[in-house]
């Protein structure tokens, strides 16, 4: 019974029990005349899969020795070893992570091994083996520890120390590794309470409950002040509760400004002016506070006026000073402004961002040495391919600098790089479909390529029609300039056919489906969006319903010519939702529409707009899909503007434009979405 557990558990951490393999044919190889081809193999694969996982012993080894030459027969052999692990030896497994040391089978299968010892209580063999480079896993680092208690009581302390002072839950594995811990005096009050702040800080809250038990009995009454804090940041403003100037005291009240300073910035920097006044903080800790507090308050608009009052140099902060150029801008105060970038380090200053912001302002100068300064900055910019530089671009009336200048690479190259037995078990496991399994071994064969193989295995990748790991490989190499990889037409018929459906326009489709997810099918967000077009489920069935899709749940997001069906429509939908803008249906898109609807500010430049969008995420995702809109418009030889005409009705009319509107080159299109 105990060994059925075990077995369960191991193929469990291996992904081998409930998450079956799917197979597809992808392509065909030539083989020796009498040999299975690769489509057979691919079947002969999987039965003998299906073999080992239903104890067909006798059946797998008939079939064992025809996949010898096949790419994936170290997988084969992992599993045939995952389903036997209580039964190999020492010597079985290093001979196996030894021979396929270049391949991840190695590392995953001494990680269940580790686990199968941890189980069996094999102390001694579990330490001979361990390798914190190439064992993962918290489960595995608890056993390690208790195997450390069996024989090094320092090395076992240290070990569970590590593993105490964290933000999260242990696994059960790391029960008695605490009880000992515990019992050894470990948990003192300095540990109790920083696993316990950890906790809190991170939004484990109900671990921050459980672990309030542990607290030091002079510690209770803060930790029960300090757990209210994130539902009631209001609190910290009772500053008779936080009288005591020690450490914890401290780090309670920083926290409480910081949770406070998100819904009232002023109130926030009121106390903190007080507290600095009756506790000793620490210089760098002040200056943090500071700084977190001003970015709030100048994204609040500074509506008390208490920015120049914040005690800090600028010099100093330059996240700080980005606020406050921001503010600057949405106030259009322009002299404010140029002062504020001035402010900013260096090679902050030499960013295409605020070079674009110092044109912007200089342009706008009453005096012809620096409108000419604000000319050159624009003329220099038109040459960047960055959402700025296309800016500048237009400002100038000048066609965009797309700077497609592919690497010179051989066939050659590519079939050597394709037949490298990592690449080759790679593009196998994405043949049958297990495109999880096939990103961790195209990584670990392409961890030690040069910038150039990088390159060559991009176009390898893109040869497979696996745009997303093409693009990953360019972005390795540091290879901006080849836009036939970087801008695939990725499931081109289905984006075609649906941006016509929904009226949309194809480039701005196939942007967002870029930048959402460089067309990867199983994308799968942390906050649970799938896809191509990282659509959240409920937000793609009330759309389905919405334009009379049929759609059976999640799990059909993975599919691309879903996923794209109910993602273009749902843009459609933002689309006319905003009268057509792609900037603001961009943004919706990205934070939520009502959301968008609080933000417009007619009053604005379009520019300005972009740039003081109040979230980081949305900002950088707009500019980078109207980026990539424009790429993907000479992708598709559509001759568009950066930005339509009618786009700019949404906001005030103040554009910089520095040529006469008959010198705009043809390279513009007319407004025409």
């Amino acid at each position: 019974m105990r060994a059925n557990w075990l077995t369960k558990s191991i193929l469990l951490a291996a992904g081998l029990l409930l998450n079956g393999f799917s197979f597809a044919g992808f392509s065909s190889s030539t083989l020796n005349p009498g040999e299975p081809s690769r489509f057979e193999q691919r079947n002969l694969y999987r039965a003998a899969i299906e073999d080992i996982r239903a104890n067909r012993w006798t059946r797998y080894r008939e079939k064992k020795p025809q996949l010898e030459d096949y790419p994936l027969y170290p997988w084969l052999e992992y599993t045939e070893k995952i389903y036997s692990i209580q039964k190999q030896s020492p010597e079985d497994i290093r001979a196996f992570v030894t021979r396929y040391g270049d391949s991840p089978v190695a590392d995953r299968l001494l990680e269940n091994w580790i686990f199968t010892l941890g189980m069996q209580q094999r102390w001694q063999t579990l330490l001979e083996f361990y390798d914190d480079s190439r064992v993962h896993g918290r489960r595995n680092a608890c056993l390690h520890a208790r195997a450390l208690q069996k024989t090094d009581h320092e090395s076992a302390m240290q070990a569970a120390q590590k593993l105490w002072r964290v933000s999260y839950s242990q696994p059960d594995e790391c029960d008695v590794v605490f009880r000992d811990f515990r019992l050894a005096g470990g948990v003192d009050r300095e540990n109790a309470w920083r696993r316990f702040a950890l906790a809190i800080d991170d939004g484990e809250y109900s671990l921050a409950s459980y672990l309030s038990r542990f607290l030091d009995e002079r510690d209770a009454g803060l930790g029960e002040r300090f757990r209210q804090l994130p539902r009631n940041p209001q609190l910290i403003a009772r500053k008779g509760n936080f009288t005591a100037d020690d450490a914890n005291t401290r780090e309670v009240i920083a926290y409480g400004i910081r949770r406070l300073a998100r819904r009232d910035s002023s109130r926030a920097f009121e106390l903190l002016e007080h507290y600095r006044t009756t506790h000793q903080f620490e210089p760098e800790t002040l200056a943090r506070l500071y700084e977190f507090v001003g970015i709030r308050v100048a994204l609040d608009e500074d509506v008390d006026g208490v920015l120049d009052s914040v005690p800090i140099d600028l010099h100093d902060t330059p996240a700080l000073t980005e606020a406050r150029i921001r503010l600057a801008l949405r106030q259009q105060d322009w002299s404010q402004a140029l002062v504020l970038l001035n402010l900013l380090p260096e090679e902050e200053q030499e960013s295409p961002r605020w070079r674009y912001w110092k044109a912007r302002v200089l342009v706008g100068s009453a005096t012809e040495a620096d409108r000419e300064s604000g000319r050159t900055i624009y003329r220099e910019l038109a040459g960047v391919r960055r959402f700025y530089g296309f800016l500048a671009a237009d400002a100038l009336g000048l066609p965009y600098d797309f700077r497609d200048e592919p690497a010179e690479i051989s066939e050659a190259e590519i079939l050597e790089i394709e037949n490298r037995p990592g690449i080759q078990r790679a593009l196998e496991l994405l043949a049958i479909n297990d495109r999880v399994d096939a990103r961790i071994e195209w990584n670990y064969a392409t961890r030690s390529f040069s910038d150039h193989e990088l390159q060559v295995a991009a176009r390898v990748a893109q040869k497979w029609g696996w745009y997303r790991q093409a693009i990953s490989s360019m972005i390795a190499a540091e290879a901006w300039d080849d836009l036939d990889i970087r801008f695939p037409l990725a499931y081109q018929h289905d984006f075609v056919s649906q941006s016509r459906r929904w009226d949309i326009p194809l480039h701005w489709s196939l942007a967002i489906a870029r930048q959402e997810s460089a067309f990867m099918p199983d994308a799968n967000s942390s906050a649970g969006a799938r896809g191509i077009m990282q659509l959240m489920p409920g937000t793609a069935k009330i759309a389905a319903s919405r334009h009379g899709l049929s759609f059976s749940g999640t799990d059909e997001l993975v599919d691309p010519a879903t996923n794209i069906r109910i993602g273009t429509a749902y843009l459609g939908q933002m689309l006319r939702r905003f009268n057509d803008n792609r900037i603001l249906a961009t943004a919706a898109y990205n934070a939520g529409p009502a959301r968008v609807e609080r933000w417009i500010d007619p009053s604005l430049p379009l520019d300005v707009w972009v740039e003081t969008i109040p979230f980081r995420e949305t900002r950088e995702y707009v500019q980078s899909v109207l980026m990539f809109s424009a790429i993907y418009a000479r992708q598709l030889a559509q001759r568009q503007p950066f930005i339509y005409a009618h786009e700019f009705k949404d906001f005030s009319n103040q554009r910089v434009t520095l040529f006469a509107e008959d010198e705009v080159l043809p390279a513009v299109a007319p407004d025409n979405t």
